[in-house]
């Protein structure tokens, strides 16, 4: 599982100033525009509460979302990543273990959250039940995750697994340790929407985000990353944009759908 987000690993360096200064001309370029851990961000902060019991699958040791989590005491994060889940200093509760097989009692979390993690599930199905059986009846798991029908994960898939890391050390500055296998296997809406329906998600919102900066490494890149957004804008090709943001929620309990006693007799 990914263990830090994208843009949390290139934080400090020449390689956050490379990517945020082609967002921020991106941004000028297309006003309104928002990048998607941002939105992913945004969807959280209205979710969390003082007592909200949240749940961040593959949290490893981000804290992009530390302002978020200091609202409740009760944040539990679970990643395989044993030394990277000992250095987070955000979450309260830390497990090692697997989305496939979580450690929790049914209906334990209001939220369950999951960032640059399903690329990495190799039995999503499996994952997905488990969220699905954790979630309190009425409770929201949100996601964000790479498009599997956009070209930068193309370019991803065509690289050999052996060459990631050091590709991705060279590109981006992310450390090898926090290069993980990826699969794909959840990663596109059709195949998201699928898996969540048959465990009981309801979807709420599924949100499909642009960047150009990922292949924007100079001016005449970052001018054909814009040219390529801009065929994405475009009604079919919508579908490939780089990022799927999502929130899904699990069904309430009956009474809670059928009301009180009171509310029914008024």
């Amino acid at each position: 599982m990914v263990l830090v987000p994208q843009e949390e690993t290139l934080k400090t360096g020449g390689f956050p100033n490379r990517q945020e200064h082609y967002r921020a001309k991106y941004r000028l370029h297309k006003p309104g525009w928002r990048d998607s851990l941002s939105l992913y961000v945004e969807l959280v902060e209205r979710v969390v509460g003082p007592e909200t019991w949240v749940l961040d699958i593959g949290c490893g040791h981000s804290d992009v979302l530390r302002a978020v989590y200091e609202r409740t005491p009760h944040t539990y994060g679970l990643d395989p990543d044993a030394p990277a889940l000992a250095s987070n200093t955000i979450i309260r509760h830390k497990v090692v273990g697997r989305a496939e097989a979580l450690p929790f009692a049914n209906d334990t979390f209001d939220l369950v959250t999951c960032a640059w993690v399903l690329e990495h599930l190799e039995q999503p199905e499996s994952a997905f039940r488990e969220i699905a059986r954790v979630l309190k009846p009425g409770g929201h798991f949100l996601f964000l995750t790479p498009n599997v029908w956009n070209y930068n994960v193309w370019i991803i898939r065509s690289v050999p697994h052996r060459f990631h890391a050091p590709l991705t050390q060279k590109l981006y500055g992310r450390q090898p340790h926090d290069t993980y296998r990826v699969y794909y296997r959840s990663n596109s809406p059709g195949r998201i929407e699928r898996l969540a329906r048959a465990v009981g998600l309801e979807r709420e919102q599924l949100l499909l985000n642009g960047d150009p900066s990922y292949i924007s490494f100079n001016r005449p890149l970052f001018a054909f990353a814009c040219l390529l957004e801009k065929m994405l804008d475009w009604g079919p090709l919508r579908g490939a944009r780089v990022h799927l943001i999502g929130s899904y929620r699990k069904a309430p309990a009956e009474s809670e759908q059928k009301g009180s006693p009171q509310d029914q007799q008024g």
